[in-house]
């Protein structure tokens, strides 16, 4: 074996004459996969922030009069 096989096999494997050619379509597959979980992950935090968003607008809209009420009763104690 020539020095410059062994040291290709140890980096990487060796693959047959025609297979070789879609190492080249590969490296941008796995590119736009990597980049696809990413998207997916954000688009996970946007459905929860979306979510949290619609649960804090709700509980205020119904909690509304009590709120008032209670924040009117402390500014009536606050001396002003």
């Amino acid at each position: 074996m020539e020095p410059s096989t062994t040291q290709e096999s140890e980096s990487r494997p060796i693959l047959p004459d025609h297979a070789k050619g879609g190492e080249l379509v590969l490296k941008p597959f796995v590119f736009t996969q990597a980049f696809r979980e990413e998207g997916q992950t954000m688009a996970e935090y946007g459905v929860v922030l979306a979510v949290v968003t619609l649960a804090v607008v709700a509980s205020l809209t119904l909690l509304a009069d009590n709120l008032r009420a209670a924040f009117e009763s402390i500014a009536g104690i606050l001396p002003g």
